[in-house]
């Protein structure tokens, strides 16, 4: 599926996210974001990737796309990313997220 600005704007506001939010996880400068976002420039392939990784971070899915277009939705729920987030900043050694 393209990462289009059109996405990344919705999953921004389906995780309830700002923009420095998602530019710092993505590893991106907030302009950056905010002119792809806006249509004014465009990403290469590996800051996409990035873009993509941190949304999906965040706890949003890409759906595969259908007849009406691509599509978003919350992995978890508001209460459970919450949760999530939370325990991330709990110290000890990071491990490897193997969330379903």
């Amino acid at each position: 599926m393209d990462l289009t600005p059109s996405l990344v704007n919705a999953a921004r506001a389906l995780a309830k996210i700002d923009r420095q939010q998602l530019a710092t996880k993505a590893g991106l400068e907030v302009e950056t974001l905010a002119n792809f976002e806006d249509g004014l420039s465009d990403l290469d392939a590996a800051a996409r990737d990035k873009l993509r990784q941190a949304i999906e971070h965040f706890g949003v899915e890409f759906l595969p796309p259908t007849d009406a277009g691509p599509g978003l939705r919350l992995k978890f729920n508001e209460q459970e990313t919450g949760q999530l987030l939370g325990w991330e900043g709990e110290g000890g050694m990071p491990g490897e997220d193997d969330v379903p």
